[in-house]
């Protein structure tokens, strides 16, 4: 009987929505005589029950005999669901015995199912004993414990398969987003392949380690290792890695390369070890995949950000069980070794992380520890640590020394160690140098010559090389490219640069190269070409090197770039993009193996070539004339858009230095110039549509850039590109976006990390994504919001108004706590681990609270020195935190900035903005402090113009300058000071010196408030019923490492600080609505100030005012019928026009008197003419108005909807009865007559046969020929996932209809669509998220696989409020943007196919 019932029990679960989960956990059942199809004995044994006095017959007794109506519903319906399950059924082998005669309590035929897939087996034992056994030995309990670990080992298999299969996926997805190919296995393994058995033990073994490695003190998180150059610090790192490999401990490693321009980067080391802790741990990759999905973005250039985003916020905020351990090598050889180690001491010590860290011996490193208080555990490489490891180097390669007896190989070895002073590569080198010896003699030869110094032994190796002659070419050829190479090319990739440069052909370069060289360099596991040690390098880069293989910088690098410009300029990447139609897989072009270093680091060398030197500039200025489109494509197929954006901070920076010494006048100057300003507008603008299609380069992105940007001059005239009209601006625009709240005011602002959140004066509190500047929710203060501050760490948002404080959850936008003051604040800040959330205060005091349940704490006081024995304090009127420094500055009216100590709660001193000591000081406007740690500055403005930089410990004056400036902020990286003159004048300065960047005249003297975003490159103000979203390129400046210039790179040299004018919009001017179905060349528009206009489609301009219903009240709908000539208009007070419109033979326009007119009582949500343009429809929330156009006296109906009916509904007339109308009201249609408005479908309507959807109907659009009507449902704001797009069947859309099953369903293409754009021929065109205008069959087709994507439109086209498209019969598409039409030609002529997933 449990087999029956558990069968029962798993199709019910089945059956069961709420139960599906479990039963599709089950993966196989065993069946032990299982009576499926009843047994014979059920008869006799019902017979049996009922004859008893004490027992009366059993239901279930009855279900189980033959062919029961029980067992037959249950066998059906396990029969259909089943499929999933693996089924084994066992029979008795043996009768059972019933009173004196023996049966077979199940037959054979009922124990087995009969179904596909069934594992059948017999049992040898009665029915009493088919799961009881003597011993594990019995032949029954061995055929059922096969029969079970074979379906283990099966679910093991698919279990582990599975697992894999999804962790390569996940990893993948992590991989693209983290800008990480791959762990640094490369590197670990040549390391480890150094290392000699036995070796590096002495670390591993030390008490030291030991105590770090096992945890034994929690606060001892760190372990230094240092020593001299060339002591085997990297192999050592090797060892430790595999020997907390062995230890099964979770490592992420990395190795800092100083010669790798890559490798040196801070910000590389956080994306690698972030990488390698999701490989190894589930909860981090989980994290890390949250923050992927929810389009969390990041600068992967800014390690702040990076550490903040990635570290602090998400992977040291999940729970780990066990330790995790960071090995990084070369500590000294990364560029920004004090910002990491600072990093480090932010950790806190519940999260389990351990750091082991190499570098040299280092003052300064050593400092760094003691300055940020770090906790170390210290280990240095004594001489007598590496001779032990020294000489099992050298034993285990003595089969190479020309000796012939163990005791003369062991004198060798000593005499090795006593001149090697523990250096690993000295020994290295004497070793390759005593291998082309052949006698006792040569070895005595070489022993006595080679320097013991690493200095003397290179220059020896150096002369050594220069009495080969037919080397020396090669030597320095490869010397050059080793040593100057931007990362560490492969074998093959030096081949191509060798070839290009002195024109030879190595064939079997790995094997010669190191005997070309001296064994200088070497080849690594993964065959790149390396330097043996960076003394190498170091050595081959001194100024005072007398040798003809010494590297000068300037001079080589210019060579290198001559070398990749040349083949930038070749017939490999000359264009072949004349094509319009394909994909972006077509054509692919066969390009040499050395193209991928060229395309990408060929501006890396250009940054450090020498000034002096011409030809790497005239090359660029041909490349850029020729095959520059090309280039671009060949970076976004690689996609990372990366370098695109480092050429240009690297073209900057080697025009900034080089007009230190050259003229900026040239031509080649100024092309250079305009290129590096394009290249970063181009990577902002379009780096989604570049990376989603590379040869977009050639066709769609000229025609939309400003016709003053050189990428527009230079390729316009491409073959039949799209063409742009309509637009004003002639140069690139500052300005990414505006975005307004009308009749409300903007107050406050704030930015972190991948959000940013406006304040309103109604109390609400907008927030958007920092990325593409889209809404993502709101949140309700309750009275004007003065105040907004973002935590460091964690995703709260703090708001302030007069009397309330709130505390948010950015993300889930939910409210934590309220705290009510009675005083006004002056400013907001959270504490450096956001516990706390501290409020300055107009009462001098510091109100705080706690920041997990808001409680209240002490109160904390503050006052000028000078009321400090006074019986009144004066109010202050200005305060600004500082989290990194702990310091609160406080202005008072013409008073010194007051600084206090928060830490101490005491008082520092005052910044003045005279030497002397005045009675009364100008008035302060603003102060602000810089953010970055590394550079402890405060920037303050002053009433009479004075902008003064003062470092807040010393309180000196750094700089000064006339600025004006009445508001401040400062850039997340303490590079850029932004201010505000009072009259719409906005200064970007650099912080430190000053020195004027950038200025922008907004003409918009209404700026309350600016602020950066997190990456710095982006910054917001605020003012009026605006906010602004600026992007200057000025703000993209070069940053890594700058030791490795040719000439110093001068941020002093002369340049004049870009001057820009901003046109803002005339917002009464505003396109309002366009009228849909126009079959000429003109659109008509509706604006903010109640005209209706006439505008040319082939210019894009309005030509022509055809009337006005009510000045200054918006336009809302406009409806066309060019048949009859009938326009219809409607405005925001709900008054409503119908007027003939005719165009006389000189090409005017003329609009008739109202044919009628007339206002409804509630807000006008849809409008549509008939097809005869004898009947208008006016539709409201509550009701429906129809109105005879030509009838005297004027009839009107109205029709009064029902609740259901108010919120999502949508006309159209019907596509194939022009008499009647269509009417989708959410989940159901109805139809009605266009003479009465009677409703000609059932009561109850007609359902769409669709479940709720979740979101509004926002669209409905019939297809060109009448077949199908396509409806779209979504809401403002909501996640892509409640999106719908649903097509039906017009012909199942009739009068006697009941349900009208949908024909599509776009479920998948829903969440791309941003907005629709119309209809065209047989397609829906829409614009998705990345600005791509698609399109998608809606003529008689079922679900599409696929989609077309035709061309695109920049964003800050497209961002902001509601979008108004529309299509002409022509095909082009015509978009409002602002108060100008942007008309877009010969767009859809392109296409390409991109498939659902």
């Amino acid at each position: 009987m449990g087999g029956l019932v558990i069968k029962q029990a798993y199709v019910l679960a089945k059956q069961d929505q709420n139960a599906q989960s479990l039963a599709n956990r089950f993966h196989s059942i065993f069946f032990l005589a299982t009576p499926h199809r009843g047994a014979d004995v059920a008869q006799f044994l019902n017979s049996v029950v009922r004859a008893s006095v004490l027992h009366s017959s059993k239901a279930y007794i009855r279900d189980i005999m033959p062919n029961s109506v029980a067992i037959q519903v249950t066998n059906d319906a396990f029969r259909h669901l089943y499929q999933n399950l693996q089924i084994w059924s066992f029979f008795e082998g043996a009768m059972t015995s019933v009173g004196i005669s023996y049966v077979y309590m199940v037959e054979k035929d009922s124990a087995v199912l009969g179904l596909p897939g069934e594992h059948i087996q017999v049992l040898n034992a009665d029915h009493r004993h088919v799961c009881k056994f003597d011993s594990p030995s019995d032949s029954n309990y061995l055929t059922l414990r096969n029969a079970f670990l074979s379906t283990i080992n099966n679910i093991e298999q698919n279990l582990l398969a599975s697992r894999r299969s999804g962790h390569r996926s996940q990893m993948k997805i992590l991989s693209q987003y983290l800008s990480v190919p791959e762990r640094p296995e490369g590197d670990l393994a040549n390391a480890v392949d150094k290392k000699i058995e036995g070796s590096c033990q002495w670390i591993t073994n030390s008490l030291g380690f030991l105590d770090w490695q096992e945890c034994f003190d929690s606060s001892l998180k760190l372990f230094w290792l240092s020593g001299k150059p060339a002591t085997g610090k990297s192999v050592i790192a090797g060892h430790v890695i595999r020997h907390l490999e062995q230890c099964n401990c979770d490592c992420s490693y990395y190795f800092f390369k100083r010669g790798d321009t890559e490798k040196s980067r801070t910000s590389e080391l956080l994306r690698s070890l972030a990488y390698q802790m999701a490989f190894a741990n589930l909860k981090v990759r989980q994290e890390l995949l949250s923050m992927q999905s929810e389009g969390e973005s990041f600068d992967k250039d800014d390690e702040g950000m990076i550490w903040r985003t990635i570290f602090l916020k998400r992977i040291f905020r999940t729970e780990l069980h066990r330790p995790h351990y960071w090995v990084i090598d070369a500590l000294d050889e990364c560029w920004s070794s004090g910002g990491l180690l600072q990093m480090l001491s932010k950790v806190e010590k519940k999260f389990p992380l351990r750091v082991f860290v190499t570098s040299r011996s280092s003052d300064s490193i050593e400092r760094l520890f003691v300055q940020e208080k770090i906790p170390v555990c210290t280990e240095q490489i004594t001489t007598e640590n590496s001779l032990g490891d020294i000489r099992l180097f050298l034993e285990a390669n003595t089969h190479f020394l020309p000796v012939d007896s163990e005791v003369a190989c062991r004198e060798l070895i000593d005499q090795i160690l006593a001149k090697s002073n523990g250096c690993f590569l000295w020994t290295a080198l004497v070793l390759k140098e005593l291998e082309t010896t052949h006698s006792d003699e040569q070895i005595r030869e070489v022993l006595k010559s080679v320097p013991t110094e690493m200095d003397e032994l290179y220059s020896h190796i150096l002369d050594g090389i220069a009495k080969v002659p037919r080397n020396k070419k090669p030597a320095r050829a490869i010397l050059r490219w080793t040593v100057c190479a931007a990362r560490p090319l492969t074998t093959e990739e030096l081949k191509e640069a060798l070839r290009l440069d002195i024109n030879e052909t190595f064939p079997r370069l790995d094997r010669t190269i190191g005997s070309v060289c001296g064994n200088l360099v070497y080849v690594d596991s993964q065959s790149r070409v390396q330097v043996v040690h960076q003394t190498v390098r170091a050595f081959l880069i001194r100024e005072d090197l007398g040798s003809e293989f010494a590297i000068n910088r300037g001079t080589e690098h210019s060579r290198l770039a001559e070398i990749c410009l040349s083949y930038l300029l070749s017939d490999e990447m000359k264009s072949l993009r004349r094509y319009r139609k394909g994909s972006v897989a077509q054509r692919p072009t066969k390009r040499s193996l050395f193209a991928e270093y060229a395309a990408q680091y060929f501006s890396e060398h250009i940054a450090r070539s020498s000034s002096s030197i011409d030809a790497p500039l005239v090359l660029l200025d041909k490349f850029f004339n020729t095959n520059v489109l090309t280039w671009i494509e060949l970076i976004a197929r690689g996609e990372n858009l990366y370098f695109l954006y480092q050429t240009a901070k690297n073209l900057k920076a080697y025009l900034r230095r080089r007009a230190k010494y050259r003229s900026p006048l040239g031509k080649e100057v100024q092309a250079v110039e305009a290129w590096s300003d394009d290249l970063i507008r181009i990577t902002a603008a379009f780096g989604k549509c570049l990376l989603s299609s590379p040869t977009s380069i050639h066709f769609l992105i000229p025609p939309v850039c400003p016709p003053g940007s050189i990428l527009y001059k230079r390729f316009k005239n491409y073959p039949r590109n799209v063409e742009v009209v309509g637009v004003s601006e002639q140069d690139w625009d500052d300005r990414l976006s505006c975005i307004t709240f009308p009749e409300d005011q903007a107050l406050s602002v704030a930015c972190r990390d991948s959000r940013f959140a406006v304040g309103l004066s109604s109390g609400t509190i907008m927030l958007y994504d920092d990325a593409t500047c889209q809404e993502s929710g709101t949140l309700v203060h309750g009275q004007p919001v003065r105040f907004l501050e973002f935590s460091n760490t964690h995703t709260f948002l703090a708001s302030g108004g007069r009397k309330i404080v709130k505390l948010w959850d950015a993300v889930t936008r939910t409210l934590i706590w309220t705290a009510n003051i009675d005083v006004a604040p002056l400013a907001l800040s959270f504490t450096k681990d956001d516990s706390v959330l501290a409020m300055a205060t107009t009462s001098n005091h510091i109100a705080q609270w706690n920041v997990s349940d808001g409680a209240a704490l002490d109160v904390c006081p503050f006052w000028d020195p000078e009321d400090e024995h006074a019986g009144y304090k004066r109010p202050p009127w200005q305060a600004q935190f500082s989290t990194e420094l702990n310091i609160l500055a406080i202005g008072y009216r013409q008073r010194p900035i007051t600084l206090w100590d928060l830490e101490d709660k005491s008082f520092l001193g005052q910044l003045s903005q005279s030497a002397k000591s005045l009675p009364l000081e100008p008035r302060i406007a603003a102060f602000v402090f810089n953010p970055n740690p590394e550079i402890n500055l405060i920037a303050v403005s002053y009433q009479d113009g004075e902008l003064i930089v003062f470092d807040p410990w010393s309180r000196q004056q750094q700089a000064s300058v006339n600025a004006g400036a009445q508001i401040l902020a400062a850039s997340p990286d303490g590079k850029t000071l932004a201010s505000e003159n009072g009259c719409g004048t906005i200064q970007l300065y650099d912080f430190e010196t000053l020195k004027l960047l950038y200025s922008i005249t907004a003409e918009d003297c209404l700026i309350r408030a600016l602020v950066f975003a997190s990456n710095s490159l982006r910054f917001f103000d605020i003012g009026g019923s605006h906010c602004n979203i600026w992007e200057p390129p000025v703000l993209v400046r070069r940053t890594g490492p700058e030791d490795d210039y040719s000439e110093p790179c001068s941020e002093d040299a002369p340049s004049a600080a870009q001057l820009v004018s901003v046109k803002f919009w005339d917002d009464s001017l505003t396109v309002t609505a366009i009228a849909d179905g126009h079959y000429d060349d003109f659109v008509f528009c509706g604006r903010e100030n109640g005209s209706v206009v006439v505008f040319d489609t082939k210019t894009g301009k309005a030509v022509q005012e055809l009337y006005c219903n009510a000045k200054n009240i918006a336009v809302s709908f406009l409806e066309w019928n060019p048949q009859e000539g009938v326009l219809a208009s409607t405005d925001v007070s709900s008054y409503f026009t119908v007027r003939k419109i005719a165009r006389e033979i000189s090409g005017l326009w003329q609009a008739s008197k109202p044919l009628i007119d007339g206002v409804v009582d509630e807000a006008i949500r849809q409008i549509l003419l008939s097809p005869n343009g004898r009947r208008l429809l006016v539709s409201t929330a509550l009701s429906e108005n129809l109105y005879s156009i030509e009838e005297k006296p004027i009839r009107h109906l109205k029709r009064t909807n029902s609740t259901s009916q108010q919120m999502s509904k949508k006309w159209i007339s019907h596509p194939s009865d022009r008499a009647n109308l269509l009417q989708f009201d959410g989940l159901v249609a109805r139809i009605f007559g266009w003479d009465s408005l009677e409703e000609l479908s059932a009561a109850s309507g007609i359902s769409l046969d669709i479940n709720d959807v979740g979101s509004p109907l926002t669209a409905l659009l019939p297809s060109f020929q009448g077949q199908s009507v396509c409806a779209r449902f979504s809401a403002p704001g909501r996640r892509r996932g409640l999106s719908q797009l649903r097509l039906w069947t017009v012909s199942t859309i009739h009068c006697k209809a009941d349900t009208a099953a949908s024909a599509a369903n776009f479920e998948q293409l829903a969440a791309e669509i941003k907005a629709i754009v119309g209809v065209y021929k047989t397609f829906l065109l829409f614009l998705d998220h990345s600005g791509w205008v698609c399109s998608v069959g809606i003529e008689g087709v079922g679900t599409e696989k696929s989609y077309t994507r035709h061309f695109f439109i920049p964003y800050r086209w497209h961002s902001g409020g509601d979008l108004i498209f529309r299509c002409t019969s022509k095909g082009s598409v015509v978009l409002a943007r602002r108060d100008e039409l942007a008309v877009f030609h010969r767009g859809l002529d392109f296409e390409e196919k991109v498939c659902l997933p």
